[in-house]
């Protein structure tokens, strides 16, 4: 699932919440103030991802007519550009190693400016982290889910990543969180 911006606080918030809550991390600092710093670096990679994206719905804008004379799916190759333009600027796609060096990030964040200090090996606590990220999405990849399927149901073809297609998205999307509560 694709980091957006509604979802920087909210998961800033369940990190903070589940270390404060744990016994891996003294807490030297107010936790608004790790849950800034958190919020912050979490900003910074859906920036980094957003700018690739930007970039691929240009390239894809530049040949549209080529794209619908071939009748390429516009979605596969929007992910294919976006893969190749995050390989080239060295941002991390899979999930996997993407949350697992926004972990780290986090973690390196908070102990940088001493808001805690470890009680256990910095990878238990990474791991934590990766965890409580893992639970967040867990809660919303049904509703992600369900919007994709009500996009495609849609009388009018959207372009993947495209303005039009993140609006509809959105709306959709907190619909589907607003029925789970």
């Amino acid at each position: 699932m694709k980091l957006k911006p509604q979802h920087a606080q909210f998961l800033a918030n369940r990190i903070i919440l589940d270390l404060s809550r744990s016994n891996l991390v003294a807490i030297n600092a107010p936790l608004t103030s790790l849950n800034k710093i958190t919020t912050e670096v979490i900003k910074e990679d859906m920036q980094q991802e957003q700018s690739i994206e930007n970039k691929a719905r240009e390239l894809l804008e530049e040949y549209q007519d080529q794209i619908d004379e071939e009748e390429v799916n516009e979605k596969q190759l929007f992910a294919m550009i976006k893969k190749q333009l995050a390989k080239e600027n060295g941002f991390l796609i899979s999930h996997k190693e993407r949350y697992s060096n926004l972990s780290h990030s986090i973690l390196d964040a908070l102990f940088e400016e001493s808001y805690v200090d470890f009680k256990v090996s910095e990878n238990s606590v990474k791991s934590f982290i990766m965890e409580s990220i893992d639970s967040y999405f867990k809660f919303h990849e049904d509703a992600y889910d369900n919007a994709v399927e009500k996009i495609k149901n849609y009388k009018r073809k959207l372009i993947p990543g495209s303005e039009e297609y993140e609006l509809i998205f959105a709306k959709l999307y907190e619909e589907e969180l607003s029925k789970r509560g």
